[in-house]
């Protein structure tokens, strides 16, 4: 029986933080942090998500509600006064919805960063990849771990390229490829229809890209019904 890792940073209410994947918490934290810079009375818990940096040994997840089942348990664990916030980004965010549909006395409030552009029947629109900022120099001589990556960027520049490599990157060559191929096989959760036609009546921020040619937007638009006290949505 696995067990998740995690770091964590502060005190306060927990809030459980979900990267996207075949990554780990690592590129969470680096983007994530910055903003509770001076703010406080927030425990950030940073997970490795099943299958992924160092939440090796889930031998026994065969699919997305095994996933969403462990990060359930564990999130069962660090509530305080039987509740705790959960950011997700793009599988993270899957993660995070299916949370708040099987325990939503549990959430006490959603931030879901670029989700949707999962596979769907028929799959959602997604724009094509378009570089608004494009350094065709910095992509010379990279890595194709890191070009992969950085040939999707809408902005290119050594910042962000650098953060591939140091965080993305890593963390891909760590994430155990059996597991990723049973989840692909029961990628959606079986409850994924009646979650699109769910209310979730507390806090809600939903952040997505309009030039988002992984995840996409439309399926966003669609799901935001769903989320009935929304604190915004963006979209850039």
């Amino acid at each position: 029986m696995g067990k998740l890792n995690f770091v964590e940073f502060g005190a306060g209410s927990p809030l459980i933080i979900l990267h996207g994947g075949k990554l780990d918490h690592r590129h969470m934290v680096d983007a994530i942090e910055p903003v509770f810079n001076g703010l406080e009375g927030w425990h950030r818990i940073y997970l490795d998500l099943p299958g992924c940096g160092a939440s090796a040994g889930f031998q026994d997840v065969q699919s997305q509600d095994d996933v969403a089942s462990r990060v359930l348990e564990f999130s069962q664990t660090v509530a305080e006064r039987g509740r705790v916030a959960v950011i997700g980004e793009s599988r993270g965010s899957y993660v995070a919805q299916g949370l708040a549909h099987l325990s939503p006395d549990l959430i006490s409030g959603l931030c879901l960063i670029v989700p949707g552009g999962f596979p769907t029947d028929p799959p959602p629109p997604k724009p094509g990849v378009q570089t608004m900022v494009a350094r065709p120099d910095l992509l010379e001589n990279l890595p194709p771990a890191v070009l992969g990556r950085a040939e999707y960027l809408v902005v290119q520049n050594a910042e962000i390229i650098e953060k591939i490599r140091d965080t993305k990157v890593p963390a891909a060559e760590l994430h155990d490829a059996e597991l990723e191929a049973r989840v692909a096989m029961s990628f959606l959760f079986s409850f994924h229809d009646e979650l699109l036609s769910s209310r979730f009546e507390r806090p809600s921020l939903i952040l997505s890209g309009r030039q988002d040619s992984i995840s996409g937007y439309a399926d966003t638009m669609a799901m935001l019904e769903c989320y009935l006290n929304r604190a915004g949505f963006a979209g850039g």
